[in-house]
C-alpha cells in the first residue's frame, strides 16, 4: 500500500492518505500488516493527523502514525527531525514503488527497495520540496531521483553527525512534463512541523 519509517520500537511514521487506507481496510475486515526485516507485524493503532484532508484542491497535513502489535528489534529507529533548517540539506529517499528514468517516468514495479538522493530546495509551514533535476543541471546529485507510485509514506533521510533523521514523508508530486520525469517537484510532509504532534501522540497511546 505504501511505505513507512520506524521511529520507535513499535511506532512507524507514514502519510495521512496511507493511514486513511489502512483504517478503511481494518474497518472492512481486512488485516493489513507491516513488514520489516522479513517479518510481519499486525497493526494495533492508526492515528491520522486530526487536520489531514485530501480533496481535489490538494492534500494538507498528510501524515499519520501507526502502532504495531509487538516490538521491532535489530533495527535502529530514525530520529524525528525538529529543527527548521531543512533548506539546502542533502537527503536520501527510499521506497519500493514504481521505477523508471527521468525521461520515461515510472515504467515498472519490481518491489525492490531502492534509494535516490536530492537536495531540499523549498520549505514552508507543512512541506519540504525538491526537484528532479536533469543530468546537465548544476543542482543535480550523484543519484538524483524522486518518488514513484507506491512510494507514498516513505522517508526523506538526512544523516547528521552519524545519526539518521527523518526530515520528510512522501506525499505527492507536481509535474508539467509527467510524474517521475525531469522537472517534477516532490512534496514531502515536513516532519519538523509535526514533531510536537508525533511525540504527544506516542506518549498518549
Amino acid at each position: 500500500m505504501g511505505e513507512a519509517t520506524l521511529i520507535d520500537s513499535s511506532w512507524i511514521l507514514t502519510a495521512g492518505h496511507i493511514g486513511r487506507d489502512l483504517i478503511h481496510d481494518l474497518n472492512n475486515g481486512y488485516s493489513p500488516t507491516v513488514k520489516c526485516n522479513g517479518k510481519e507485524y499486525p497493526l494495533a493503532t492508526v492515528v491520522i493527523h486530526p487536520h489531514f484532508d485530501d480533496t481535489p484542491e490538494g492534500v494538507v497535513n498528510d501524515i499519520a502514525l501507526v502502532k504495531i502489535k509487538g516490538t521491532i528489534t535489530g533495527v535502529t529507529p530514525a530520529r524525528i527531525y525538529s529543527r527548521a533548517d531543512e533548506l539546502g540539506k542533502n537527503i536520501v529517499i527510499v521506497g519500493r514503488g514504481d521505477v523508471g528514468t527521468g525521461l520515461t517516468g515510472p515504467r515498472e514495479r519490481t518491489r525492490i527497495t531502492r534509494a535516490a538522493t536530492n537536495i531540499i530546495d523549498g520549505a514552508d509551514s507543512t512541506w519540504v520540496r525538491f526537484t528532479f533535476d536533469a543530468p546537465d543541471s548544476r543542482h543535480v546529485t550523484g543519484l538524483e531521483g524522486v518518488s514513484g507510485p507506491g512510494d507514498s509514506g516513505g522517508p526523506a533521510f538526512c544523516d547528521i553527525d552519524s545519526v539518521r533523521y527523518i526530515l520528510g514523508v512522501s506525499s505527492h508530486q507536481i509535474s508539467k512534463t509527467g510524474k517521475g520525469r525531469y522537472g517534477a517537484v516532490e512534496y514531502y510532509s515536513r516532519v519538523s512541523s509535526f514533531s510536537d504532534w508525533i511525540f504527544h501522540t506516542i506518549r498518549q497511546k
